[in-house]
């Protein structure tokens, strides 16, 4: 059974729950003898319950039925962030944002896209595919070094799967 189908199964009937724990995925948010943490950063229910628009026992109770549940417990306490999103900082880094849409989640996209950009001798700096599980229409961030030329835009619009393709 995988940790999709735990997580739906215990906080499924529960929009306000599902929320909560979708929360915690997203940023990498661990939970430790009933603490919620970000790395090392104690992060308090009620910073969380605002956050979800929630009320704090909600968030409370979130963290009794994961420390409850042997593997949504040790899912939660090894989860980690994964670091900086750097989509609104590129242009001050010297960098660009290719941001890409496919019409369904499927294998390959990363592969395809990455190989028309390095087609082109462009380095890529990170990579942040949205997980299709947290979010509606899941969206790959690319950030590259320098400018690229405006025709690769179009190859990638071109590769199968692709939607739409945006820069920053």
């Amino acid at each position: 059974m995988s940790i999709w189908n735990i997580i739906e199964k215990k906080f499924g009937r529960s929009e306000k729950k599902l929320k909560v724990v979708k929360t915690f995925i997203k940023y990498g948010f661990s939970i430790k003898d009933g603490k919620i943490f970000c790395d090392k950063i104690k992060i308090p229910y009620m910073s969380i319950a605002n956050a979800c628009g929630v009320d704090r026992r909600t968030v409370k109770e979130v963290v009794k039925i994961i420390s409850e549940n042997s593997i949504l417990k040790e899912f939660f306490e090894k989860i980690e962030p994964a670091g900086p999103f750097l989509k609104n900082v590129s242009r001050f880094l010297g960098y660009r944002c290719i941001i890409v849409e496919p019409f369904r989640d499927e294998p390959g996209i990363i592969a395809s896209v990455s190989s028309v950009i390095a087609s082109k001798n462009i380095n890529i700096v990170q990579i942040i595919a949205e997980d299709p599980y947290l979010y509606e229409n899941p969206k790959l961030y690319i950030i590259v070094e320098g400018k690229f030329p405006g025709e690769m835009i179009n190859e990638i619009i071109n590769l199968k799967n692709i939607r739409q393709v945006t820069t920053l």
